[in-house]
């Protein structure tokens, strides 16, 4: 299987296709390369975005693969819209390739990485309604993608917990999956990357943003506060718990979010005893 870093290995090649497939010229001088450099985006003559990444042939789904056409017509969520794409299978790399062109978004992100270390500026009032609105907006839209499988969260929960909690969701929302603070921007909120959003416990959202804020405790209370009906459920805890043990097995495994590791075990642990009790 072919694994490229896009960020060390050039493709004037696919470039090359992507300028000639969607009639725009890239501004190559300056890539914004994503995850692993797994993707990269440029801006363009026309004022719009490009992203461009692959998968491996093998690992082709429509999870991930058609997540931006299917959320191009969600409405009431603040969200780049989708102008084009293009996809091509790559024979010598044993790739396929996509090329979304968006509208262009250009507010910053709120940080370089998913985790929040410092306070950030520029999250007004109307950042956080606007963030609330778009999420509840999603909540409550019509889909058949899943984002997160009950099977994956029972594995999850029972790594941390054992037998001690019942993982059994008993609500399912759209969600976007991914809602952490390098897919989110200020002073204008908008919400990035939607490869991977389908159903999902109810309060995924808000509990992945959450476990992304636990290093800065205003934020999350602020969190917290604002999504307390959907992380207060038991759908809601669960999440909670899932995003934690899920993010304790990257930090174990692969070395990511290390200072996260002491405020998700404090988490989850008081996540345990609550789900666990007697109802």
């Amino acid at each position: 299987m072919t694994v490229l870093d896009l960020r060390e290995t050039p493709v004037p090649d696919v470039l090359d296709h992507c300028t000639a497939a969607l009639r725009v010229d890239l501004d190559r001088a300056h890539p914004a390369f994503g995850w692993g450099g797994k993707s990269v985006g440029f801006g363009t003559d026309r004022g719009t975005w490009v992203k461009i990444q692959f998968r491996p042939v093998s690992r082709i789904n429509e999870r991930i693969w058609a997540g931006e056409e299917c959320a191009s017509v969600l409405t009431g969520v603040s969200k780049p819209q989708l102008l084009g794409s293009v996809r091509w299978a790559d024979s010598s790399r044993d790739l396929v390739w996509r090329a979304d062109e968006t509208t262009r978004v250009k507010a910053p992100t709120v940080s370089s990485t998913p985790e929040l270390r410092t306070e950030p500026q520029g999250l007004s009032d109307g950042w956080w309604e606007t963030l609330r609105g778009s999420l509840t907006a999603l909540a409550g839209a019509t889909t058949t993608r899943v984002a997160v499988r009950q099977d994956l969260i029972d594995r999850r929960i029972s790594e941390y917990a054992g037998p001690a909690v019942d993982p059994r969701v008993d609500e399912w929302v759209p969600a976007h999956a991914d809602v952490h603070w390098a897919n989110l921007t200020a002073p204008r909120m908008v919400l990035l990357d939607w490869e991977g959003w389908g159903l999902g416990p109810r309060g995924l959202d808000a509990a992945t943003l959450l476990a992304f804020s636990l290093l800065v405790p205003t934020v999350a209370t602020r969190v917290s506060d604002l999504f307390t009906e959907d992380l207060s459920c038991r759908s809601g805890a669960l999440a909670r718990l899932f995003m934690c043990a899920e993010l304790l097995r990257m930090t174990s495994h692969h070395g990511d979010h290390p200072d996260l590791a002491g405020p998700l075990t404090r988490e989850a642990d008081r996540l345990v005893i609550t789900l666990s009790a007697p109802t």
